[in-house]
């Protein structure tokens, strides 16, 4: 749990706290300014206080219909407060009460609606990650996953950077454990292009490439769509026509699941399914003829680099 979602916690309890307090000086009030006490009056009122706590416990449970209701009773609380203030005829310290209901309430609507470390703990409550860790070993249905990939790619108009950003904004369109899967989907086909072909063509591109450089491209590659991607399962060299190879800047989209996963929760993103990590095909040799021969088409293409 990092520091936002603590510090939202935190928060919630202490207004929480404070709600019920006044709910109870307000019902103590009355009573106490009444020459006799009606039982009936003194039942709806208990019930009204039980009903409060239900309510701000559905709330701490990250259920967003109570978060919804909660704001609506607190403004029209802090209207009642306000209109108590205006017309009650007593001297200005015995209407500290309605001050006190207008702080508390102003307080908590502002927390449950705009607060950024509500909103963290509250996400943090609602995917209840804990309790359901097999629900992130889920993977995305591929036809969704090339969706999400092409609108990013569509909307960037080739611009790689402005690619991430667009695509970070589909992410948070999304569900945290919906996040997770289109990871474990992004994941699963980095990992299934972890082969030598692959890292040729990334060393010719590129004129080098390492391990970490071969990581990129396989994440810049998978964001190119789904029809550049299945071609070069289908054939490596299909590659050498790619019009644009960003210069080999290929850095930045395999973080955007995790990073948008974090802004939406406010927590880090589960670890989901393990990526292969074990070479296949048959290993070349990055001295002498062995790449000029093995991938003719990419190597005229790009020998320049």
């Amino acid at each position: 749990m990092n520091d936002l979602i603590k510090l939202g916690k935190k928060r919630t309890l202490l207004i929480s706290l404070s709600i019920l307090l006044v709910s109870i000086h307000t019902i103590y009030f009355y009573n106490v300014s009444v020459i006799e006490v009606e039982p009936t009056k003194l039942l709806q009122q208990f019930i009204r206080f039980l009903l409060t706590i239900g309510l701000l416990l559905m709330v701490y449970k990250g259920k967003n219909w109570a978060r919804i209701i909660a704001i609506i009773l607190f403004a029209f609380g802090i209207l009642g407060a306000i209109f108590g203030f205006i017309t009650t005829d007593t001297y200005f310290l015995n209407k500290t009460p309605f001050l006190v209901m207008i702080f508390v309430y102003g307080m908590a609507v502002y927390h449950f609606s705009f607060s950024k470390s509500f909103k963290a703990f509250f996400e943090s409550q609602k995917t209840n990650i804990t309790q359901a860790p097999g629900l992130y070993e889920r993977q995305m249905q591929l036809d969704k996953f090339w969706q999400i990939v092409e609108t990013s790619n569509i909307k960037s108009h080739g611009d790689y950077e402005q690619q991430q950003e667009q695509l970070k904004k589909e992410l948070l369109l999304l569900n945290p454990p919906e996040i997770v899967a289109f990871n474990n989907t992004f994941k699963f086909l980095k990992g299934s292009i972890y082969n030598w072909d692959f890292w040729a063509a990334a060393y010719i591109i590129n004129g080098g490439c390492s391990d970490d450089c071969f990581s990129d491209f396989r994440g810049w590659l998978i964001g190119r769509g789904k029809q550049i991607f299945d071609n070069a399962v289908q054939d490596i060299e299909s590659l050498a026509t790619l019009e644009d190879t960003n210069d080999g800047d290929w850095e930045g989209l395999s973080y955007v699941p995790s990073i948008s996963f974090e802004e939406k929760t406010g927590i880090d993103m589960p670890i989901g399914i393990r990526q292969n990590m074990i070479i296949s095909g048959d290993e070349w040799d990055e001295e002498g003829d062995d790449l000029k021969n093995k991938y003719p088409k990419l190597w005229m293409t790009f020998e320049e680099n």
